[in-house]
């Protein structure tokens, strides 16, 4: 099978590396087309890519070429280009369909919250296909699909660590009161925009008071913002003395050397935030990977590892739980792993992505691609 992934954060030009979009910066890029191409290669299943402002993209739209075309990380803003953009993705779509080519398109953000609501409505009528990356995002869609919304997770990142949960001032230490005096806590906050930033930046004033109670040292990992030095400052003014935190710019590197380093991820959100409420769990799945305990809110994307991760919404108090079962939290992370050795690994990501793609496209086994 042959695919073309098009995208317009793709670069100029039709390629077949993937390694451009699995070390991108932007996490959606390497999630949503990077991985799944890689894991698909493993299967047999071929990838191109290409931007819309390619001229000749519509050469590669043909029999033959290519089975199936999956439209992904859509983000062009409203703005001079808005019109011409929507206009030529449309057209493309309307193109590959009337030459026998499968359509699918890939969703990962609640778009219909969004001033773009109505193109995406229509891109969503020309899909054979609709893929989601949580299933409260898949229950959004099928207000507005046509055809079947599958749930294709973002695949876990990185390598797999034992579990360790073994902070200082833990358990008995904790309990005898020890744990003013003890190391500081290590703590990692990442994301990939500021936006997520604020909700860590909402839990400062309680973990000013978690400060005078134990030490604390807080890393925040994101692509470069200036506003996330001058906030981490804000929060040691806090408690001076008692937090230090930095920020990390974001790299493969960086990031597994930061979850190495700490003792534990939180992963605050905004619940009310309409775009947050469908996230994914890459996050919380890449700390539980890399053997580390989780803070995180509940949001529903995160609800199949409610068990291994500490979900809830007051994650301070839930820093002070994990500090006081440091034995139950290493088993919760060791469940953790299992779980998304399951359903999160690249193998079973593109596993999930070839079912899909079977399902519609015409010369792939298996494949029950109609057109009405």
């Amino acid at each position: 099978m042959r695919i073309i992934w098009i995208s317009d954060t793709a670069p100029a030009g039709l390629t077949t590396d993937a390694e451009y979009f699995a070390g991108h910066r932007l996490a959606s890029m390497r999630f949503r087309i990077g991985a799944p191409a890689r894991a698909l290669a493993r299967l047999g299943v071929e990838s191109a890519f290409v931007g819309l402002d390619t001229p000749a993209v519509l050469e590669h739209l043909a029999p033959g070429c290519v089975d199936a075309v999956v439209f992904s990380k859509l983000s062009t803003p409203r703005g001079p280009t808005y019109d011409a953009f929507t206009t030529a993705y449309l057209g493309t779509a309307d193109h590959a369909r009337a030459h026998g080519l499968a359509v699918v398109v890939d969703l990962v953000d609640n778009v219909f919250a969004t001033e773009r609501s109505d193109f995406f409505v229509e891109l969503l009528a020309r899909a054979d296909a609709v893929t989601a990356g949580t299933e409260p995002l898949a229950r959004i869609c099928r207000q507005h699909a046509r055809s079947p919304v599958h749930v294709v997770a973002d695949p876990v990142e990185g390598d797999r660590r034992p579990p360790c949960f073994a902070p200082p001032g833990a358990g008995l230490l904790r309990r005898l009161g020890l744990a003013r005096s003890a190391p500081p806590l290590r703590l990692l906050w990442f994301g990939g925009q500021y936006r997520n930033f604020l909700a860590l930046a909402a839990l400062f004033p309680a973990l000013g008071d978690l400060a005078a109670e134990r030490p604390l040292d807080l890393v925040a990992v994101m692509n470069r913002d200036d506003r996330l030095t001058r906030d981490l400052e804000a929060l040691c003014d806090r408690a001076p003395g008692r937090i230090t935190a930095r920020f990390a710019e974001w790299s493969p590197a960086a990031m597994a050397g930061e979850l190495e380093r700490c003792h534990l991820v939180v992963l605050p959100a905004d619940a009310h935030d309409e775009m947050r409420a469908v996230a994914g769990a890459n996050r919380p799945a890449r700390a539980l990977w890399a053997g580390r305990a989780v803070v995180a809110h509940p949001l529903p994307g995160y609800d199949e590892l409610r068990d291994a991760a500490l979900l809830d919404a007051d994650p301070v108090g839930a820093i002070r739980w994990a500090l006081a079962h440091p034995a139950e939290v290493a088993q919760r992370i060791g469940l953790g792993q299992r779980i998304v050795a399951a359903r999160y690994s690249p193998e079973a990501i593109g596993r999930r992505w070839l079912e899909v793609l079977e399902s519609v496209a015409p010369s792939a086994p298996g494949g029950t691609a109609s057109r009405s």
